[in-house]
């Protein structure tokens, strides 16, 4: 198996968990969306730890990946706002306001990740055997 199929396959099931929970959470289906968004942050759980494999096979350039770096674990922080908010939203009708926000900053951060991690992957370079 290459040694990036499965940060990829990780990565592809995140990004359409990620579409369906948005989708979900904004025509307010409540009961597909409650298993989708945490169906998500496990998916993207998952790609982390792929990527902590990747990281191992690929060299990067340093300034590279010190700025993925900083944008993935913001990400991951803000993913907690996102959770706690989706909790609050579940029992409070009123965080609902809370709860977007928190969603839209995240997305941010993870867009961002996204497009610097993928800067990365292409200025990276599979280490000897």
């Amino acid at each position: 198996m290459p040694p990036t199929l499965p940060f990829w396959i990780a990565f592809v099931a995140t990004v359409l968990l990620l579409v369906a929970s948005l989708v979900t959470g904004w025509t307010r289906r409540r009961r597909l969306h409650l298993w989708l968004g945490p169906l998500t942050m496990v998916a993207l759980g998952f790609a982390v730890v792929f990527t902590e494999e990747l990281v191992r096979r690929y060299e990067f350039p340093p300034d590279v990946l010190r700025t993925h770096l900083w944008f993935a674990k913001a990400g991951g922080v803000l993913a907690l706002p996102v959770v706690v908010t989706g909790i609050w939203l579940w029992r409070q009708p009123r965080a609902r306001r809370w709860h977007k926000l928190a969603v839209y900053v995240w997305l941010l951060a993870v867009l961002t990740a996204t497009g610097t991690g993928l800067w990365m992957f292409s200025q990276g370079t599979l280490k000897p055997v």
